[in-house]
């Protein structure tokens, strides 16, 4: 942080998303005030807008009375949005005046995602300068949350459906098929029953567990959970007859193209 009489703080976070979808955050009204509301998950207050333009008006509700206001400078899809901000009323004492600082915020495709930074200048002392980088930290982390549930909550589906399909596949070729769309190269693997470090590996594993368990089914059982690219998806195996013979739960963590890239499996207790 540089103080003087302008501030600046800079912050940034890595989303388990590709820049298109974490842009629409940026770039769409309702999704942008949804990260930008205070309370997780809840509407942003009333009178709140974002008008996803130059000269676009800007204006947070925030829960205490205070209104950020200002307006967006630069739109640059999809890579960069710049917009002025500051208080009316200015219940936090800020000494911002209605558009008075600079946010920019950039988006860079990197092999985890997607890599946000923001950066926040203005006649700040360096007390009021920390105090935004604490609120604009947690309003990030509010975007990656959002982001990521939605790109991945896209094609989570038939994923786990490609993956269930390999469990259960005893043909080799077509299982390699069903790993390839479901899973990365280097998928790696630990479950009581793998331990796998490609996607070859696991492959064995699954040929070995269907010779030897007489014809039984790996099935989901139950409503996956989502959250930063990682998912918690609840298994059984189930005999011919339909009776259960294991059953437990799969921490995914999903690449940003979508495949699983990694599985730890926990067995249920008996």
């Amino acid at each position: 942080m540089t103080a003087g009489p302008h501030s600046s703080i800079t912050t940034a976070v890595t989303i388990n998303a590709q820049p298109a979808t974490v842009w629409t955050f940026l770039a769409e009204e309702a999704r942008f005030l949804a990260w930008m509301s205070y309370v997780p998950g809840s509407p942003a207050p009333r009178g709140s807008a974002f008008e996803p333009r130059p000269g676009g008006r800007v204006c947070i509700v925030m829960p205490h009375g205070s209104e950020a206001q200002g307006e967006v400078v630069e739109f640059d899809p999809p890579h960069r949005l710049v917009f002025t901000w500051g208080y009316a009323p200015d219940r936090g004492d800020s000494g911002l005046g209605p558009g008075a600082s600079r946010v920019e915020i950039s988006l860079e495709p990197v092999a985890e995602g997607t890599r946000v930074t923001l950066r926040h200048s203005g006649p700040m002392s360096p007390a009021i300068a920390r105090g935004h980088e604490a609120g604009w930290r947690h309003c990030l982390s509010q975007l990656a949350v959002a982001a990521a549930h939605m790109h991945h909550q896209a094609h989570l589906e038939a994923t786990l459906r490609d993956y269930f399909a390999a469990c259960n596949e005893a043909d080799e070729a077509a299982r390699a098929a069903l790993l390839a769309r479901a899973c990365t190269p280097d998928i790696r693997v630990r479950t009581p029953f793998a331990c796998a470090d490609t996607r070859e590996e696991f492959s064995g594993y699954i040929a070995n567990g269907l010779r030897h368990l007489g014809g039984a089914v790996s099935t989901l059982a139950g409503t996956p959970q989502l959250i930063h690219g990682f998912a918690r998806v609840p298994w059984a195996v189930t005999a011919p007859g339909g009776a259960v013979m294991f059953r437990g739960e799969n921490l995914l963590r999903l690449a940003p193209a979508g495949q699983i890239a990694e599985i730890v499996s926990f067995p249920a207790e008996a």
